[in-house]
């Protein structure tokens, strides 16, 4: 996509809508209203009994998921509505709402099991002028799903105007990474910065979430760059508080890889690193790390300090019993007492995991940095782990 063609799907987006300000009794409110100009024909008919607004669907999600970021983890516990993404699989690719499927309109009613009839089923497309939406709902309701179903007429365009970032998919960044050069596009890698040194995604430039603060000024002037964080996959919560942060900068056009590193090696993409060559093997590079049989075998036998550095939402979720919690943020915010939270005099080695790596990954360089001492050897789990309530756990 060109330039000029990307700026214009968000120019066409500012065309639909304007806003002014209106004062009633103590406070104000803020109306939308169509822009001078526009023909109203060109808008799909909406029927008031299925059409559920932006505000409405933003109320929703910060109903169910509040201000976490939204990782795989956090839209698994949503058992209010789904959001279901009606547009060809090339734009669902560009940047879908958080959490949302794709299901174009021909493929409702072959998929209506998908559907979960105690939900509430909203379907969405490019907006006002949109006809896919409409058309899926009304294929969903005939193929006899009993469940609630709604039509967000207004649709992504909407959602991105209201200060809301958008899902990528890694068919759109490998587009993204092969035409860098004639693209207003940048992408961040949310990661520390050790790991960034070992291997990244071509064209990225390094802004750990730990560091956001000092390094922000590296990011363009430009506000209407696209921006693409991405971080250690679907359980990273590092590139979603980066696309939050950047979109209280004013950078409206920002979109999150959550799939991040793990899917673009699972596709033999190649990272860079700093190999002379520019290309490096995404195989585990660093000896400190920990490998799933070993980590698994030393919890079981009780060999090891576990350090949990997930944030209290993931732990309250399910951690592994008698494991240290210190969250990430600490030893960037404040190395001292996280690290007068560790063992004083260890006995045995020290382990840490997150939920996928990164968050692990930077508490390890952080611990090596200090003065902190544990002759046993510190590692962390660079692999996706799962940890439910009781404390059992899987690694991937």
């Amino acid at each position: 996509m060109s330039i000029m063609k990307h700026k214009l799907t968000y120019l066409l987006a500012l065309v639909f809508f304007a806003f002014v300000v209106t004062g009633c009794g103590g406070g104000a409110a803020v109306q939308r209203v169509a822009q001078p100009g526009l023909d109203p024909s060109q808008h799909v008919p909406q029927d008031p009994e299925l059409r559920i607004t932006t505000e409405e669907v933003m109320a929703l999600f910060q109903e169910v998921y509040g201000d976490e970021p939204l990782i795989e983890e956090v839209l698994q516990e949503n058992d209010r509505f789904l959001i279901v993404d009606s547009r060809p699989a090339m734009r669902y690719n560009e940047g879908h709402v958080p959490g949302a499927i794709h299901m174009p309109p021909a493929a409702v009613a072959d998929n209506i099991d998908k559907l979960p009839a105690h939900k509430k089923i909203i379907f969405y497309c490019g907006g006002l002028h949109c006809p896919l939406s409409p058309a899926a709902a009304e294929n969903a309701i005939e193929a006899g799903f009993e469940g609630e179903v709604r039509v967000w007429y207004e649709g992504d365009p909407y959602w991105v105007f209201h200060g809301n970032y958008l899902i990528s998919e890694t068919p759109y960044i490998k587009d993204r990474v092969d035409n860098i050069d004639s693209l207003n596009t940048v992408l961040v890698d949310s990661r520390p910065a050790t790991r960034f040194k070992e291997a990244h995604i071509p064209h990225s430039i390094m802004i750990p979430w730990a560091q956001f603060e000092q390094k922000k000024g590296l990011l363009p002037n430009d506000k209407e760059t696209e921006l693409i964080f991405w971080c250690g996959g679907h359980h990273c919560t590092l590139s979603h508080n980066s696309a939050k942060a950047a979109l209280e900068m004013g950078y409206y056009d920002v979109k999150v890889y959550s799939a991040g590193d793990p899917d673009w090696s699972a596709n033999d993409y190649p990272m860079w690193g700093n190999d002379p060559s520019g290309v490096v093997d995404t195989g585990p590079a660093v000896q400190a790390t920990v490998s799933p049989e070993e980590f698994t075998k030393a919890v079981e036998e009780g060999s090891v300090y576990v350090l949990d550095v997930r944030n209290d939402r993931e732990v309250s979720r399910g951690a592994i019993p008698g494991s240290i919690h210190v969250e990430d943020s600490e030893f960037m915010s404040n190395t001292a007492a996280a690290i007068a939270k560790l063992p004083a005099n260890p006995t045995k080695p020290l382990y840490i995991h997150c939920a996928a790596g990164a968050r692990a990954s930077g508490a390890y360089q952080a611990i090596m940095d200090s003065d902190y001492e544990n002759p046993h050897g510190i590692k962390f789990l660079n692999n996706t782990i799962q940890i439910n309530r009781a404390g059992e756990f899987r690694i991937n």
